[in-house]
């Protein structure tokens, strides 16, 4: 019984640093991710700018007729 819960907790251990392994590079995944975002933002602010010029050319079409 006591063997086996020994077996037992070496394989967690060995999972747990096989998990724990992979968060050394998680800082340098994150600033990727953030450059990448920085770097679309633009698209993000272009369409709003679009979005919002369509509508007031819309609505300035409207008034112009009433």
């Amino acid at each position: 019984m006591l063997y086996g819960k020994q077996l037992e907790n070496e394989r967690l251990l060995i999972q747990l640093t096989a998990k724990l392994g992979y968060l050394d590079t998680v800082p340098e995944r994150v600033a990727q991710l953030e450059i990448q975002q920085a770097k679309s933002a633009w698209i993000e602010k272009i369409a709003w700018a679009a979005l919002v010029g369509a509508v007031l050319g819309i609505v300035n079409q409207l008034t112009g007729t009433l």
